[in-house]
């Protein structure tokens, strides 16, 4: 495993925080990713801002606003390609995360320009369709499946999926932690945001919970989803990633350790037998310091990572032979 790339996405600048990056490889071999970016998440400042990063390794600055200045925030960006080449970014819009929906833009030049932004699912207000976290998968019956989340009481997870390009968005029923699973008597709890993976034994999700480890799910089909079950891995209630590489193969991006206090380490995982059992690969960011949030693509041989560093500013790496 070699590094190819470990560098920040921006400068620090006072007074702004930054979090939650998402990122897409562009075709003339550069990569674009975007964040939110504000006085604070939450903040009615808060947008969704986007940067370049070119093949010799210079990130474009000042970052590109790519959402409304409506005094209203903007959380938890997915860049997502279309099969005709477009690219989705999606985004929630809400004074809290229970009241969340999702907006869209497309862009159609390789993100130079944007359309006009749009809801995903006009009108609604469930608290957000859609990807909530993290990347939109292409099952191999060409279907799209987008791992959602809601936070109004319980924190629930459940699935999108589209069968026309992102036109239309079918909802499954919410995913939620027996009685059992929930330790304590705390007011936020329960499981979001899924990644999700497809193996010859179907599909696949981890789930990030409040209950020190992360929790999965298994379907036949994208559709029909088994309730939650505790997995073997150690997490801190932080936003998860998960790839497929090519031989079968997973690599989990995670903050590997049983508590909500801390974010460090974050760390890569790997596993050799579809998600059972994970073992370190190894560490991104270690010591005082709380680093985040990660967002994993395998592509061309290269596994990219970005993730959130102190939310000062995010980080990039990029390594290759796995």
């Amino acid at each position: 495993m070699k590094i190819v790339a470990n560098e920040f996405i921006l400068p620090f600048v006072e007074g702004w925080q930054c979090h939650a990056s998402h990122f897409v490889t562009l075709r003339d071999g550069r990569i674009f990713a975007v964040w939110f970016y504000g006085s604070r998440e939450g903040k009615g400042d808060v947008r969704i801002y986007g940067t370049f990063r070119s093949p010799d390794g210079k990130w474009t600055f000042p970052a590109i606003p790519l959402s409304e200045d409506d005094g209203i925030p903007h959380w938890n960006p997915v860049l997502h390609r279309r099969a005709d080449g477009a690219i989705v970014l999606y985004y929630k819009v809400g004074e809290t995360i229970a009241d969340w929906y999702t907006k869209c833009r497309v862009s159609y030049d390789e993100a130079q320009t944007w359309s006009d932004s749009f809801e995903m699912v006009e009108g609604d207000r469930s608290g957000g369709r859609g990807p909530v976290r993290n990347k939109i998968v292409r099952l191999s019956d060409g279907s799209l499946l987008a791992g959602g989340s809601t936070e109004r009481g319980e924190w629930k997870c459940f699935f999108d999926r589209s069968e026309d390009e992102g036109k239309t968005w079918t909802r499954s029923r919410d995913l939620v932690l027996s009685d059992a699973d929930l330790v304590g008597n705390r007011t936020k709890r329960g499981i979001i945001q899924p990644t999700i993976w497809e193996s010859a034994q179907g599909v696949h999700a981890l789930l990030r919970s409040t209950e020190n480890r992360l929790f999965r799910t298994d379907s036949p089909d994208g559709i029909q989803w088994c309730d939650p079950y505790p997995t073997e891995i150690p997490h801190n209630n932080s936003g998860v990633d998960l790839v497929s590489l090519p031989d079968g193969r997973l690599i989990l991006a995670c903050n590997p350790i049983p508590t909500n206090a801390l974010r460090s380490p974050i760390s890569l995982l790997v596993s050799h037998d579809n998600g059972d059992h994970f073992e370190l690969l190894t560490h991104l960011s270690t010591g005082d310091g709380r680093f985040a949030y990660p967002a994993l693509r395998y592509e061309d041989g290269l596994l990219h990572v970005t993730y959130t560093w102190n939310r000062r500013t995010l980080q990039y790496m990029c390594f290759s032979d796995l």
